[in-house]
């Protein structure tokens, strides 16, 4: 037979509310009771020696052989008699009053040990209520919390919260740092599928440019040497063309699939992002396009791989190129911009590139940074898989949402220098 220690020992373990209402009702009812006791003890000997008559007795007696005494004497002094008959009365009067708290003092002896005990049942009804409601209030938000820190191991979210108006400081705060733990959580597990997606199509886009790179390298040899013949016989022209420029995509899209599987490596320098995206909308958008940057002149410095960041924001700018053109063939008078504005949040820069290009299907806007997703015929999908990589690499951010005239990529990168 297999013995499970940490069985026996959860047997042993209280509930925390059952472990509080025995503590509250010990504090509760051991000191009452105590006093009860003493009270009651305290009592009978009070009955016992202040409700006597023995007294009263022994006074009574002495005072009828003094009138005994005085009698003769107060037959010749009428002051005498009378100062004698107002003491009889005075101690007829405190004999009378003494007999009947005698009577009371009789009673209550032998009432007063039920009278302590329905007191003492009362108190005990009483300790146990309070002390199990108090048990069950402080118990009940730890319960809870128990119950949210499973849910965060199991990664659920959180329930909506049961506090009440008089809960104490502590527990408020305590719930106040699992849900910031469990936001925190759920943004590293997303960030973490996030990494391996990546690095998964990373791995595989390293091995696709691998095996493309092999075979294009004799192609583009063979339509070198082809080139005369093609010239000397207009029929091997076209086809010759065709060539040519299927093997020069190929390798456009081996190229972009070894980017894609080898993230940016080497030391990082001091970025002027405000710069860099003058010189990308001065150089990738034709004239035709109407551009603008709004950031201040004293943009902050961002440490960064220069390459990857110009890639990652060229591929944003020729997006928006492609999609203004795009529409443009729809619609000969729609709009023709790209904004981009530059703005500082907390220890980060927001980079927000907007276009008149007429925006993006609700329904994609989440897919759009897959590699294997485009929304263009020909696209290969990797462009916006490139600008999500060079970001995440940059430990940043980059999303896309539609506005009234087109898309809108925002890209948060965190700011610093060397």
């Amino acid at each position: 037979m297999i013995h499970h220690p940490e069985s026996n020992g959860a047997l042993r373990q209280q509930t925390l509310a059952r472990r509080l209402f025995g503590w509250l009702l010990a504090l509760l009812l051991v000191p009452t009771l105590v006093l009860i006791a003493a009270a009651l003890l305290v009592g009978s000997r009070s009955v016992e020696l202040f409700g006597t008559l023995g007294a009263w007795d022994e006074v009574a007696e002495s005072g009828r052989i003094v009138f005994e005494a005085a009698e003769p004497a107060a037959r010749r002094d009428t002051a005498l008699a009378s100062a004698l008959r107002e003491h009889q009365r005075n101690l007829s009067g405190s004999l009378t009053q003494a007999r009947r708290w005698a009577f009371i003092g009789a009673r209550l002896s032998r009432a007063l040990p039920g009278l302590a005990l329905l007191f003492a049942l009362l108190l005990v009804a009483f300790s146990l209520w309070i002390s199990r409601r108090i048990a069950r209030d402080l118990a009940r938000p730890i319960e809870e919390i128990v119950g949210w820190a499973d849910r965060l191991g199991r990664g659920e979210p959180l329930p909506e919260s049961r506090a009440g108006a008089g809960e104490v400081m502590e527990v408020r705060a305590l719930r106040s740092a699992l849900r910031n733990a469990s936001e925190r959580i759920a943004e590293g597990r997303v960030r973490a599928l996030e990494t391996e997606r990546v690095r998964a199509w990373g791995e595989m886009a390293r091995r696709i440019a691998h095996e493309m790179k092999n075979p294009l390298t004799p192609l583009r040899l063979a339509v070198h040497r082809m080139a005369g013949a093609a010239e000397a016989s207009p029929q091997l022209a076209e086809p010759m063309e065709v060539i040519a420029q299927e093997t020069a995509r190929l390798d456009e899209l081996a190229r972009q699939f070894a980017v894609l599987g080898r993230p940016s490596a080497g030391p990082r320098s001091d970025v002027d992002v405000r710069e860099l995206l003058e010189h990308l909308l001065a150089t990738d958008v034709p004239p035709d396009i109407s551009t603008s940057v709004d950031a201040p002149l004293d943009v902050p410095l961002v440490l960064a791989h220069y390459d990857a960041l110009q890639r990652a924001f060229r591929n944003l700018i020729r997006n928006a190129v492609e999609a203004i053109a795009a529409r443009r063939e729809q619609d000969g008078k729609a709009p023709r911009w790209i904004r981009v504005s530059i703005t500082s949040a907390t220890d980060a820069l927001v980079i927000r590139v907007a276009d008149s290009g007429g925006g993006m299907p609700e329904d994609q806007l989440l897919r759009i940074f897959e590699p294997d997703y485009t929304l263009k015929a020909g696209g290969t999908g990797l462009g916006l898989a490139l600008v999500r990589q060079a970001i995440i690499a940059h430990n940043g951010t980059v999303a896309a949402r539609n506005e009234a005239d087109g898309a809108v990529f925002d890209v948060v990168l965190p700011e610093g220098r060397s």
